[in-house]
């Protein structure tokens, strides 16, 4: 570290107003995500949770902490130790990532500071970064358990630190940078894209050429290069000693390296990402100031005029944190797996970042620029309810919950038989899935032995063990009961008795399970049951009865 860097001041955005600020958006999280503390994980959450369980109840190994193929071993020991305390307790889980959200909140204010560290941009940015952490693909995410959390998490508090050319913001960038690395593969390249903007930045402030300076980077360098270091030992050793790559990759791929389409953006992957990261929740209000803003600077490099000045930021920052958001957000939209949400939950922060930037480039009045923000949170707040975004439903289309509508998320990349599983993880309706369920189970008081049925496309890790008491689905392992779950060819195959066959909004609108097996059973009852905007009927099947010859 350079004298230059090293004496430069650095004001942390700490005073009492800002904990104020912070503070209430921290409530305001907790209010939103308050009702669902209790929501026992669905789809690709059921099997991030369940390796956290399984680490708090058989012991903490490099191995256990190794989530659904990933080195996710940062982050499932943060989510595991408090369970240690009291395994299987699923609010403990939610409240943890809660806790994760706040302190992600802090990092991006602390961002943003670095990026506009004068003082007339205070108030605005503590509106930016409540925004940034209300989103509510931000919110879903924090509470469907998955590693992708742990990146958003962990890339802000390594960013802060790296922002931060102190001792104390070293050791958060190093701290930080680990824990990132070790919570998805993503992470790694995050880490990476960041340290080179941050030893970028600080080249550029020491006004020293980089030739007469290289020692100086090389050691910084190695310095913030130990979580990188860590991470390629722990590849090394476990490519050595296990059977399977320690890089998570599809079945069907030779390697990690297939799943990237750099330059394929007529991919529906590709395009269902954007419309996610465009347009989803009223995304679109932040990107029409960059939109505005970019119009006006192409305006003026054809007339030859000079580029316009950003008041009151850091230039040096804001341009390096300019480029890292477009390269990290071409870096994940290149790897084309599923429209899962969750894999662009880091970005989305970074994107009101660049939206605050054109609103003071384009000279926008400061009153405007904070009835801007609130706007954005308001709308934000009602999209993590609701899915009413108008220009969302014309480019998605919605389905019928029984109870509202939600996107048709899988109506770009066609991915799935029906709306979508983990793509509804979109704002907080998806854990109405949860709720019904506790409220059928309720009026049903299912045993071991009672069958449960729905379509197979639809059954997968949508179910869970259940209270004994209040048959509430849960994920302790004492105390709990497992009804007999299929799907209408397991409930076929077992020539089963009786069974309650349940039909969820998210089925295929082709779905024909129920129609398979009218011909060897009647339907004697049903309930329909709403509960946290979702309908589910539930059918009571009863065998039909073998003709009886003369």
């Amino acid at each position: 570290m350079t004298a230059a860097v090293r004496d430069r001041a650095i004001a942390l955005p700490f005073g009492r107003e800002r904990v104020i600020a912070i503070g209430l958006a921290a409530v305001a999280m907790t209010v939103m995500l308050w009702p669902h503390l209790g929501y026992v994980p669905l789809w690709d959450g059921r099997v991030y949770a369940n390796c956290v369980m399984d680490a708090a109840f058989s012991g903490m190994s490099v191995e256990s902490l190794r989530c659904a193929g990933h080195p996710s071993q940062g982050w499932a020991l943060v989510l595991t130790l408090p369970q240690l305390v009291d395994p299987g307790n699923i609010v403990l889980l939610n409240a943890t990532n809660l806790v994760l959200g706040v302190v992600a909140l802090v990092a991006i204010r602390v961002v943003l500071a670095r990026a506009f560290p004068d003082p007339s941009h205070a108030r605005h940015l503590d509106l930016m970064a409540a925004a940034a952490a209300l989103h509510p693909v931000v919110l879903s995410t924090l509470l469907q358990p998955n590693v992708d959390f742990g990146v958003y998490v962990f890339f802000f508090v390594a960013l802060a630190g790296l922002l931060t050319p102190t001792r104390a913001g070293t050791v958060t960038a190093v701290a930080g940078g680990a824990l990132l690395a070790f919570s998805k593969e993503t992470g790694v390249a995050a880490y990476g894209l960041a340290m080179a903007a941050a030893l970028a930045i600080e080249h550029l402030r020491s006004g020293i050429a980089l030739r007469d300076r290289l020692g100086a980077v090389a050691r910084r360098a190695a310095i913030l290069s130990v979580p990188l270091v860590l991470f390629v030992a722990h590849v090394l050793q476990w490519n050595t000693s296990h059977g399977q790559g320690a890089i998570w990759k599809h079945g069907w791929q030779r390697s990690s390296a297939d799943g990237f389409s750099f330059f394929d953006l007529n991919d529906p992957v590709f395009r269902g990402y954007a419309a996610g990261l465009v347009v989803l929740g009223f995304m679109w209000m932040a990107w029409l100031p960059v939109a505005a803003d970019a119009a006006v600077g192409v305006a003026r490099m054809a007339r030859r005029v000079p580029a316009r000045a950003v008041e009151g930021s850091d230039r040096i920052v804001l341009g390096a944190l300019t480029l890292l958001t477009f390269a990290l957000t071409y870096l994940l939209t290149s790897f084309r797996t599923w429209g899962n949400l969750r894999y662009f939950a880091v970005l989305y922060p970074l994107f009101l970042l660049v939206s605050y930037a054109a609103l003071v480039r384009l000279d926008v009045p400061a009153r405007v620029r904070r009835i801007v923000a609130w706007v954005m949170i308001l709308a934000f707040v009602l999209a993590g309810y609701r899915s009413v975004d108008p220009l969302s439903r014309a480019v998605y289309g919605t389905f019928d919950t029984g109870v509202h509508r939600m996107y048709r998320m899988t109506s770009i990349t066609g991915e799935f038989e029906g709306p979508g599983r983990d793509q509804l993880v979109y704002n907080l309706e998806f854990a109405g899935y949860h709720h019904v369920q506790n409220a059928l189970f309720a009026l049903l008081s299912p045993n071991d032995s009672t069958v449960i049925g729905t379509p197979r496309h639809v059954r997968w890790n949508i179910w869970s063990q259940l209270d004994a008491r209040t048959f509430a689905r849960s994920m302790r392992r004492g105390r709990v009961l497992a009804p007999t779950y299929a799907d209408e060819v397991d409930i076929a195959a077992r020539r089963s008795r009786e069974a309650w066959f349940l039909d969820f909004s998210n089925r295929g609108e082709k779905d024909r399970a129920l129609g398979t097996l009218l011909p060897l059973y009647r339907v004697t009852d049903s309930l329909v049951v709403s509960a946290g905007g979702q309908r589910v009927t539930a059918r009571h099947l009863v065998r039909r009865q073998a003709s009886v010859l003369p």
